[in-house]
């Protein structure tokens, strides 16, 4: 009876962890039209390798450290814009065109993107040993 009720868990776990590769993979293409693309389709792109790594049984610790390093820092290189986006008050702007006079659109949406991959993330940190 236990081994009846564990056996959807193998199938959900790799459906999340295709989910969250998946999600990634997606964030990195639409990084295709960015203006500077490399670092963003580079960050996504190696985020999305460790949800992929838990799906064969790969160690991916030092990927996760590589990846958490580069999302940290390019949250904090968008942290200022994204403060402008937030006390601008114009909350549609985050889904329009780029324009030169609201520059802290194209920060947002890098923040935004790189809270969604620190928090998928989180859920593959590496164990502490004991």
């Amino acid at each position: 009876m236990t081994k009846a009720l564990s056996e959807p868990l193998p199938l959900l776990s790799s459906l999340g962890h295709l989910a969250a590769a998946g999600a990634l993979i997606l964030m990195a293409g639409l990084q295709l039209n960015d203006p500077d693309p490399l670092y963003w389709i580079a960050v996504y792109l190696l985020a999305a390798s460790i949800p992929l790594c838990q799906l064969i049984n790969l160690s991916s610790t030092v990927a996760y450290w590589i990846a958490a390093g580069m999302i940290l820092s390019g949250l904090l290189i968008s942290a200022t814009g994204f403060a402008d986006y937030i006390s601008s008050g114009d909350w549609s702007a985050i889904t329009g065109g780029m324009m030169d006079g609201k520059p802290y659109v194209e920060s947002a949406r890098e923040f935004g993107g790189l809270a969604i991959a620190a928090c998928l993330l989180f859920f593959y940190r590496p164990k502490v040993a004991t």
